[in-house]
Protein backbone atom coordinates (compact mmCIF):
# COMPACT_ATOMS: atom_id res chain seq x y z
CA UNK A 1 0.00 0.00 0.00
CA UNK A 2 1.13 3.30 -0.42
CA UNK A 3 1.95 5.75 1.87
CA UNK A 4 1.29 8.99 2.04
CA UNK A 5 2.79 12.08 3.39
CA UNK A 6 2.42 15.77 4.16
CA UNK A 7 5.45 17.11 3.54
CA UNK A 8 4.41 20.02 6.01
CA UNK A 9 3.31 17.62 9.12
CA UNK A 10 6.63 15.65 8.62
CA UNK A 11 8.16 14.11 11.79
CA UNK A 12 11.05 15.80 13.19
CA UNK A 13 14.04 13.21 13.29
CA UNK A 14 16.47 14.70 16.03
CA UNK A 15 19.37 13.06 14.45
CA UNK A 16 18.68 15.20 10.80
CA UNK A 17 16.96 18.66 11.76
CA UNK A 18 14.92 20.48 9.69
CA UNK A 19 13.81 19.27 6.36
CA UNK A 20 16.02 20.99 3.50
CA UNK A 21 13.64 23.62 2.26
CA UNK A 22 13.44 25.25 6.02
CA UNK A 23 14.76 28.75 6.04
CA UNK A 24 13.07 28.73 1.95
CA UNK A 25 16.55 27.82 1.15
CA UNK A 26 17.70 24.06 0.31
CA UNK A 27 20.37 23.83 3.03
CA UNK A 28 22.38 20.38 3.19
CA UNK A 29 21.75 17.90 5.20
CA UNK A 30 24.91 18.85 7.33
CA UNK A 31 27.14 15.56 7.36
CA UNK A 32 24.07 12.61 6.56
CA UNK A 33 24.81 9.77 5.04
CA UNK A 34 22.38 10.78 1.92
CA UNK A 35 24.06 14.27 1.90
CA UNK A 36 25.25 15.15 -1.74
CA UNK A 37 28.82 16.94 -1.54
CA UNK A 38 28.23 19.09 -4.27
CA UNK A 39 25.62 20.72 -3.14
CA UNK A 40 27.09 21.19 0.65
CA UNK A 41 30.61 22.10 -0.87
CA UNK A 42 28.51 24.91 -3.04
CA UNK A 43 26.73 25.85 -0.28
CA UNK A 44 29.92 26.47 2.11
CA UNK A 45 31.40 28.56 -0.87
CA UNK A 46 28.12 30.83 -1.16
CA UNK A 47 28.49 31.20 2.88
CA UNK A 48 32.38 31.91 2.62
CA UNK A 49 31.53 34.76 -0.40
CA UNK A 50 28.93 36.87 1.29
CA UNK A 51 30.02 36.66 4.54
CA UNK A 52 33.27 39.37 3.40
CA UNK A 53 31.11 40.92 0.97
CA UNK A 54 28.34 41.75 3.77
CA UNK A 55 30.35 42.34 6.83
CA UNK A 56 31.45 45.67 5.92
CA UNK A 57 28.09 46.69 5.51
CA UNK A 58 27.28 44.94 8.99
CA UNK A 59 29.53 47.26 10.86
CA UNK A 60 28.71 50.51 9.57
CA UNK A 61 24.62 49.82 10.05
CA UNK A 62 25.88 48.88 13.69
CA UNK A 63 27.48 51.93 14.03
CA UNK A 64 24.90 53.91 12.33
CA UNK A 65 22.27 52.98 13.80
CA UNK A 66 23.34 52.80 17.18
CA UNK A 67 24.35 56.53 16.86
CA UNK A 68 20.66 57.14 16.12
CA UNK A 69 19.28 55.14 18.83
CA UNK A 70 22.07 56.95 21.16
CA UNK A 71 21.31 60.27 20.27
CA UNK A 72 17.41 60.58 19.34
CA UNK A 73 16.88 57.69 22.05
CA UNK A 74 18.88 59.16 24.68
CA UNK A 75 20.31 62.57 24.43
CA UNK A 76 17.77 64.77 22.57
CA UNK A 77 14.43 65.42 24.04
CA UNK A 78 12.24 62.50 21.82
CA UNK A 79 9.24 63.84 20.44
CA UNK A 80 6.28 62.20 18.84
CA UNK A 81 7.53 61.12 15.68
CA UNK A 82 11.09 60.27 16.90
CA UNK A 83 10.29 57.49 18.73
CA UNK A 84 8.88 55.59 15.61
CA UNK A 85 12.68 56.63 14.29
CA UNK A 86 14.19 55.13 17.23
CA UNK A 87 11.94 51.79 17.13
CA UNK A 88 13.19 51.42 13.35
CA UNK A 89 17.17 52.03 14.15
CA UNK A 90 16.71 49.37 17.03
CA UNK A 91 14.95 46.90 14.89
CA UNK A 92 17.81 47.69 11.91
CA UNK A 93 20.54 47.09 14.69
CA UNK A 94 18.80 44.02 15.58
CA UNK A 95 18.50 42.50 12.67
CA UNK A 96 22.63 43.42 11.83
CA UNK A 97 23.35 41.65 14.97
CA UNK A 98 21.31 38.54 14.17
CA UNK A 99 23.15 38.84 10.39
CA UNK A 100 26.06 38.71 11.67
CA UNK A 101 26.05 36.33 14.29
CA UNK A 102 24.73 33.15 11.63
CA UNK A 103 27.54 34.30 9.24
CA UNK A 104 30.48 33.82 11.34
CA UNK A 105 28.53 30.46 12.65
CA UNK A 106 27.80 29.38 9.46
CA UNK A 107 31.56 30.05 8.68
CA UNK A 108 32.91 27.93 11.29
CA UNK A 109 30.38 25.36 11.50
CA UNK A 110 29.03 25.00 8.11
CA UNK A 111 25.64 24.08 10.23
CA UNK A 112 22.60 25.28 9.02
CA UNK A 113 20.12 23.73 10.38
CA UNK A 114 20.79 22.59 13.95
CA UNK A 115 19.31 24.69 16.90
CA UNK A 116 21.33 28.04 16.98
CA UNK A 117 20.75 28.52 13.58
CA UNK A 118 16.86 27.90 13.87
CA UNK A 119 16.72 30.42 16.75
CA UNK A 120 18.73 33.05 15.37
CA UNK A 121 16.87 32.52 11.52
CA UNK A 122 13.48 33.02 13.84
CA UNK A 123 15.77 36.32 15.41
CA UNK A 124 16.14 37.99 11.84
CA UNK A 125 12.52 37.15 10.80
CA UNK A 126 11.26 39.25 13.99
CA UNK A 127 13.65 41.85 13.31
CA UNK A 128 13.11 42.20 9.56
CA UNK A 129 9.30 41.91 10.17
CA UNK A 130 9.46 45.02 12.71
CA UNK A 131 11.43 46.88 10.19
CA UNK A 132 8.64 46.78 7.70
CA UNK A 133 5.87 47.45 10.65
CA UNK A 134 7.44 50.44 11.57
CA UNK A 135 8.35 51.78 7.95
CA UNK A 136 3.99 51.19 7.04
CA UNK A 137 3.15 53.33 10.58
CA UNK A 138 5.87 56.07 9.46
CA UNK A 139 4.44 55.66 5.93
CA UNK A 140 0.76 56.03 7.21
CA UNK A 141 1.64 58.60 9.36
CA UNK A 142 3.35 60.93 7.45
CA UNK A 143 0.58 60.49 4.86
CA UNK A 144 -2.16 62.20 7.27
CA UNK A 145 -0.07 64.63 8.50
CA UNK A 146 0.55 65.83 5.08
CA UNK A 147 -3.48 65.42 3.86
CA UNK A 148 -4.92 66.15 7.15
CA UNK A 149 -3.04 68.52 8.44
CA UNK A 150 -5.33 70.52 10.70
CA UNK A 151 -7.32 67.04 12.18
CA UNK A 152 -3.09 65.83 12.94
CA UNK A 153 -2.56 68.29 15.24
CA UNK A 154 -5.18 68.57 17.27
CA UNK A 155 -6.66 65.20 17.43
CA UNK A 156 -3.42 63.15 17.26
CA UNK A 157 -3.24 61.08 20.36
CA UNK A 158 -0.25 62.22 22.52
CA UNK A 159 1.09 58.30 22.96
CA UNK A 160 0.31 57.14 19.91
CA UNK A 161 3.85 56.29 18.70
CA UNK A 162 4.81 54.31 21.48
CA UNK A 163 1.79 52.36 21.72
CA UNK A 164 1.68 51.33 18.07
CA UNK A 165 5.57 50.67 18.23
CA UNK A 166 5.17 48.67 20.92
CA UNK A 167 2.26 46.97 20.02
CA UNK A 168 4.28 46.18 16.20
CA UNK A 169 6.86 44.57 18.81
CA UNK A 170 4.90 41.90 20.00
CA UNK A 171 2.35 41.40 16.98
CA UNK A 172 6.23 40.68 14.88
CA UNK A 173 7.68 38.35 17.83
CA UNK A 174 4.16 35.97 17.85
CA UNK A 175 4.84 33.93 14.83
CA UNK A 176 8.34 33.30 15.23
CA UNK A 177 8.14 32.31 18.70
CA UNK A 178 5.69 30.08 18.31
CA UNK A 179 7.97 28.21 14.93
CA UNK A 180 10.53 28.34 17.62
CA UNK A 181 8.44 26.86 20.42
CA UNK A 182 7.24 23.96 17.79
CA UNK A 183 10.70 23.40 16.60
CA UNK A 184 11.84 22.63 20.47
CA UNK A 185 8.61 20.06 20.82
CA UNK A 186 10.12 17.88 18.06
CA UNK A 187 6.83 16.87 17.26
CA UNK A 188 6.48 18.56 13.99
CA UNK A 189 8.70 20.57 11.58
CA UNK A 190 5.95 23.56 11.04
CA UNK A 191 8.70 24.99 8.90
CA UNK A 192 5.56 26.69 6.68
CA UNK A 193 5.15 29.52 9.70
CA UNK A 194 8.11 30.70 8.21
CA UNK A 195 6.63 31.48 4.70
CA UNK A 196 3.95 32.46 6.10
CA UNK A 197 5.07 35.09 8.01
CA UNK A 198 7.09 36.41 4.71
CA UNK A 199 3.30 36.09 3.16
CA UNK A 200 1.65 38.46 5.82
CA UNK A 201 4.39 41.29 5.69
CA UNK A 202 3.87 41.03 1.99
CA UNK A 203 0.60 41.11 1.81
CA UNK A 204 0.08 44.06 4.44
CA UNK A 205 3.03 46.24 4.28
CA UNK A 206 3.53 46.09 -0.16
CA UNK A 207 0.43 48.02 -0.59
CA UNK A 208 -0.07 50.15 1.86
CA UNK A 209 3.68 51.41 1.39
CA UNK A 210 3.72 51.74 -2.29
CA UNK A 211 0.11 53.96 -1.70
CA UNK A 212 1.91 56.19 1.17
CA UNK A 213 4.82 56.42 -0.83
CA UNK A 214 3.47 57.58 -4.31
CA UNK A 215 0.82 59.58 -2.09
CA UNK A 216 4.10 61.15 -0.44
CA UNK A 217 5.81 61.87 -3.48
CA UNK A 218 2.82 63.38 -5.03
CA UNK A 219 2.13 65.71 -2.78
CA UNK A 220 5.66 66.69 -1.75
CA UNK A 221 6.93 67.09 -5.47
CA UNK A 222 4.03 67.91 -7.24
CA UNK A 223 1.54 70.33 -5.03
CA UNK A 224 4.07 71.76 -2.54
CA UNK A 225 6.81 74.92 -2.81
CA UNK A 226 10.17 73.97 -3.07
CA UNK A 227 10.83 76.21 0.45
CA UNK A 228 7.77 73.95 1.46
CA UNK A 229 9.57 70.57 1.46
CA UNK A 230 10.42 69.41 4.81
CA UNK A 231 14.00 67.53 5.20
CA UNK A 232 11.45 65.05 7.30
CA UNK A 233 9.73 64.07 4.56
CA UNK A 234 12.09 64.05 1.95
CA UNK A 235 13.85 61.96 4.58
CA UNK A 236 11.09 59.41 5.00
CA UNK A 237 10.77 58.78 1.12
CA UNK A 238 13.93 58.00 0.36
CA UNK A 239 13.67 55.33 3.04
CA UNK A 240 10.52 53.82 1.82
CA UNK A 241 12.24 54.01 -1.69
CA UNK A 242 15.18 52.33 -0.32
CA UNK A 243 13.44 50.16 1.32
CA UNK A 244 10.97 48.79 -1.50
CA UNK A 245 14.15 48.53 -3.62
CA UNK A 246 16.33 46.55 -1.26
CA UNK A 247 14.33 44.86 1.58
CA UNK A 248 11.01 43.50 0.12
CA UNK A 249 12.81 41.45 -2.63
CA UNK A 250 13.29 39.20 0.26
CA UNK A 251 9.49 38.29 0.89
CA UNK A 252 9.16 37.73 -2.83
CA UNK A 253 12.32 35.62 -3.19
CA UNK A 254 10.40 33.74 -0.49
CA UNK A 255 7.44 33.03 -1.61
CA UNK A 256 9.08 32.32 -5.21
CA UNK A 257 11.09 29.61 -3.13
CA UNK A 258 7.60 28.38 -2.03
CA UNK A 259 6.17 28.20 -5.39
CA UNK A 260 9.71 26.60 -7.08
CA UNK A 261 11.47 24.60 -4.52
CA UNK A 262 14.37 24.32 -6.89
CA UNK A 263 15.43 27.82 -7.37
CA UNK A 264 18.87 28.98 -6.65
CA UNK A 265 19.76 29.33 -3.31
CA UNK A 266 21.97 32.21 -4.16
CA UNK A 267 18.86 34.03 -4.78
CA UNK A 268 17.98 34.03 -0.75
CA UNK A 269 21.30 34.75 0.14
CA UNK A 270 21.00 37.96 -2.05
CA UNK A 271 17.98 39.12 -0.36
CA UNK A 272 19.51 39.06 3.08
CA UNK A 273 22.28 40.64 1.57
CA UNK A 274 20.13 43.83 0.25
CA UNK A 275 18.30 43.33 3.78
CA UNK A 276 21.12 43.93 5.67
CA UNK A 277 21.95 46.57 3.01
CA UNK A 278 18.81 48.79 4.07
CA UNK A 279 19.09 48.29 7.29
CA UNK A 280 22.37 49.69 7.07
CA UNK A 281 21.65 52.97 4.87
CA UNK A 282 19.14 55.09 7.00
CA UNK A 283 21.66 56.64 8.96
CA UNK A 284 23.62 57.84 5.91
CA UNK A 285 19.98 59.02 4.53
CA UNK A 286 19.74 60.97 7.63
CA UNK A 287 23.14 62.50 7.42
CA UNK A 288 23.12 63.35 3.86
CA UNK A 289 18.95 65.04 4.03
CA UNK A 290 20.03 66.80 7.31
CA UNK A 291 23.46 68.44 6.03
CA UNK A 292 23.52 72.23 5.13
CA UNK A 293 24.47 72.73 1.29
CA UNK A 294 26.90 75.09 0.98
CA UNK A 295 28.01 75.33 4.26
CA UNK A 296 31.65 74.38 5.18
CA UNK A 297 31.09 74.02 9.30
CA UNK A 298 31.11 70.30 9.75
CA UNK A 299 27.71 69.86 11.38
CA UNK A 300 27.52 66.74 14.05
CA UNK A 301 25.05 64.22 13.80
CA UNK A 302 23.01 65.13 17.17
CA UNK A 303 22.47 68.68 15.32
CA UNK A 304 21.04 67.19 12.25
CA UNK A 305 19.23 64.65 14.10
CA UNK A 306 17.82 67.06 16.16
CA UNK A 307 16.98 69.47 13.03
CA UNK A 308 15.01 66.96 11.27
CA UNK A 309 12.80 64.90 13.28
CA UNK A 310 12.41 67.45 16.30
CA UNK A 311 12.55 70.87 15.66
CA UNK A 312 11.73 70.87 12.43
CA UNK A 313 8.27 69.84 13.31
CA UNK A 314 7.58 71.65 15.87
CA UNK A 315 8.26 74.87 14.30
CA UNK A 316 6.26 74.04 10.97
CA UNK A 317 3.79 73.58 12.96
CA UNK A 318 4.09 76.80 14.75
CA UNK A 319 4.54 78.62 11.76
CA UNK A 320 1.54 77.07 9.36
CA UNK A 321 -0.60 77.58 12.48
Amino acid sequence: MTNFIQPSLLRLDVSKGYPATYNCTEFPNNGSNNDDPGSIAKYNLETYIFFPITLPFIMFGLWGNGTVIWLLGVRIKRSTFSTYIVNLSAADFGLLIVESILLIYWSITNLYRDLISVLFNDLFLFTYSVGQFLLTAISIDRCVSVLFPLWYRCHRPTHLSSTVSALLWVLSFLLPAIHFTLFLTHEFTYYFLKHLQFFINGIICLPLLTISTLTLFIKVYFKSQPYQRGKRLVAILLTLFFFLIFSFPLNVFSCMKVLNQHLPSHIMRYGYFCACLNSSVNPLIYFLVGRQRGDNTRRSMESILKKIFVEEGESREELET
